[in-house]
């Protein structure tokens, strides 16, 4: 299938979704939201996938975030809509039971930095920037910016709602916004050697983990640890699970099948 704003391409056991709308720093629009959300449908069954790569084709942004031109004319119930399709394509991307790269070269602001939170690994370089400046045109930061407060100090997450100022990289990386920092020329080099190893794992158990770790940020602490026994307890019974612990034993690499 072709696609308008994005490219989308298998080179197992990775895909990739790269950002695809240079002349608008790779804003989205209605289309980019749902073509990234296709391809999340199209490759959650694949079990030869697996981890996600989202980078971008732009050489100055991931993504500048919501095109204006695209909500500036809308009514107050199309900008309810238009939430509405962030949160479904952003919410697809955190449940997708794989695990997701976010590649971060450039401007990475509002809907682009929201897009990046529901990533799983965030790697950026020095030169990227960071910011949320909904507040400079007068709209709040809505949306899975939710998420935030879970990943930084609440004041943190008031310094970028309330300012709009960008963070530089280094600050970013600072306040834990980043998995990893690298240098502009260093950031294909990194995201192979995390697809690497996170293809080295048992795509069940990272599954059941994101799983798990989705429902530690969403649900109170009982019902989290909860919902954390009774996941391990099904999982215990899958092959990976049984092929994981016998090459412990045997001091051998586990060969993971997904079963």
């Amino acid at each position: 299938m072709k696609y308008e704003t994005i490219l989308f391409r298998r080179t197992h056991p990775r895909a990739t979704i790269t950002l695809n709308r240079a002349d608008v720093l790779n804003a989205m629009n209605g289309t980019m939201l749902l073509e990234i959300q296709d391809v999340v449908d199209r490759i959650a069954p694949d079990q030869e996938v697996r981890v996600l790569v989202i980078d971008s084709a732009c050489d100055r942004a991931f993504s500048s975030g919501i095109d204006v031109a695209y909500v500036k004319d809308i009514s107050g119930w199309g900008g309810r809509e238009v939430a509405k399709q962030l949160h479904r394509t952003f919410g697809a991307l955190r449940f997708l039971e794989k695990p997701i790269i976010a590649a971060i070269d450039g401007l990475c602001l509002g809907a682009g930095l929201e897009l990046a939170i529901s990533c799983d690994i965030l790697i950026a370089t020095e030169r990227s920037r960071f910011g949320l400046p909904n507040i400079n045109v007068g709209i709040p930061a809505i949306v899975e910016a939710a998420i935030l407060p879970r990943a930084l100090s609440i004041f943190d997450v008031k310094e970028l709602c309330f300012t709009g100022e960008f963070w530089d990289a280094s600050k970013a990386e600072r306040r834990g916004l980043l998995t990893r920092l690298v240098p502009a020329d260093g950031l294909s080099t990194e995201v192979d050697a995390w697809v690497a190893k996170l293809s080295e794992k048992s795509p069940l158990a990272l599954a059941t983990q994101k799983d798990i770790i989705n429902k530690w940020l969403s649900t109170d602490l009982e019902t989290a640890i909860d919902f954390s026994i009774n996941t391990v307890t099904i999982h215990w019974s899958t092959k990976d699970q049984q092929e994981g612990m016998a090459a412990f034993l045997e001091k051998r690499k586990p060969k993971f099948e997904g079963r």
